[in-house]
């Protein structure tokens, strides 16, 4: 069964059908965070498993998966844990490529506006998290799985009736179609985040512009990677540094 098959197959499902009870109002588990969850594993056994003090979101024989869709930074307690008990594990993050903002009221459920976010998400948009739990990536028995997903973003009003400026607060997200699905597990993989036609040794403004990301994201990008051995710093041109691919990953494949 192909992703794609099996994303159909779940957006078809009604909330109740895939256990969702979140109503307006209630702190219970997110309908993305259980969409994935029923994405990777199907059998319901396998799901909420408590293994020490801590709870999987799925486990099946030895390997683990965590749907983070938040802050992968709460997480590096669990997977120490984890990868310290000898578990393998996937931690699965969304990111939004598609948003479709919808704004409502928190006390009627009432539908007050519909708009497209301007920004076209990509796997860039993931590199702080990724950067934040930097020392598993090279961990053994640790994958990183990123997910572009187009969503329709609910998101609560919290601003009085009347204020001039509306502050909203995002409640959940349901997808409606997955616009790409990488596993990263090991440092080759990362090769994803270099952009075409980088010249054999490169700045970071030259990374920015390839890449058409902004600098500070730029930075923590090649920190990452920098990190992985994927490229490493061989000089300086004025007050910037220069950067090469590893001759590793050059010859790669």
């Amino acid at each position: 069964m192909t992703d794609y098959i099996r994303f159909e197959e779940l957006s078809r499902l009604s909330k109740e059908e895939l256990h969702v009870d979140n109503g307006i109002g209630t702190l219970s588990e997110k309908y993305l965070h259980i969409f994935l969850k029923n994405y990777f594993e199907p059998d319901e056994s396998c799901h909420e498993v408590k293994i020490g003090r801590f709870t999987a979101d799925i486990l099946s024989g030895e390997e683990i998966i965590e749907i983070q869709t938040r802050s992968l930074h709460t997480l590096k307690e669990k997977l120490e844990f984890y990868l310290t008990e000898g578990y393998n594990v996937t931690v699965v993050h969304p990111v939004a490529r598609v948003r479709k903002m919808i704004s409502f009221d928190p006390a009627t459920g009432e539908t007050v506006s519909v708009r497209n976010h301007p920004h076209t998400g990509n796997f860039y948009d993931a590199i702080p998290e990724v950067y934040s739990i930097k020392p598993f990536l090279d961990r053994e028995g640790f994958k990183l799985r990123l997910m572009l997903l187009d969503v329709e973003e609910y998101r609560e009003i919290k601003s009085r009736p009347g204020a001039k400026v509306r502050r909203t607060r995002r409640y959940d997200r349901i997808p409606f179609a997955v616009g790409g699905n990488v596993l990263l597990d090991n440092p080759a993989d990362y090769l994803l985040f270099l952009p075409d036609g980088l010249p054999d040794e490169f700045t970071s403004r030259d990374f920015a512009q390839r890449a058409r990301i902004n600098t500070q994201l730029t930075r923590i990008t090649l920190n990452v990677l920098t990190h992985l051995h994927v490229t490493e710093q061989t000089s300086r041109s004025g007050r910037s540094l220069v950067y090469s691919v590893n001759k590793y990953f050059k010859d790669f494949g």
